[in-house]
């Protein structure tokens, strides 16, 4: 019989906080928590998918999609690596591409900086 030796649970523990805390620190920009309306748009996906803007940085954001008539697929909708958010309030939009995805939550980084939106509607 082999027998290994475990490390105590709050080694593990510490461990995987030391691992949190280098992630929160690899971060560009810090983030703001918002709940902004928004659409995703790309000539790729038929209808634009609803969704909110949850936090936001100069650099990037992270999305939840919103299950809705147009998505009814909510956060297992398809998405193209890249495409256009338009804010609606703000009548802005930027270009993005897929950084990460989990479950609803799409984390993405902006690859132009933000323009005034052509249209304002869908």
């Amino acid at each position: 019989m082999i027998v290994r030796s475990l490390a105590p649970v709050g080694v593990a523990v510490e461990s995987a906080a030391a691992e949190a805390r280098s992630f929160v620190e690899r971060r560009i920009a810090k983030r703001k928590s918002v709940a902004t309306n928004a659409l995703i748009i790309s000539p790729d996906i038929s209808a634009p998918i609803a969704c909110m803007v949850r936090d936001i940085s100069p650099t990037g954001a992270r999305l939840e999609l919103i299950k809705s008539v147009e998505n009814p697929l909510g956060g297992r909708a398809k998405l193209p690596g890249s495409f256009t958010i338009r804010l609606r309030l703000d009548r802005m939009e930027v270009d993005c591409g897929i950084v990460w995805r989990n479950g609803a939550f799409v984390g993405v980084r902006f690859l132009a900086t933000p323009r005034t939106s052509v249209r304002s509607g869908r």
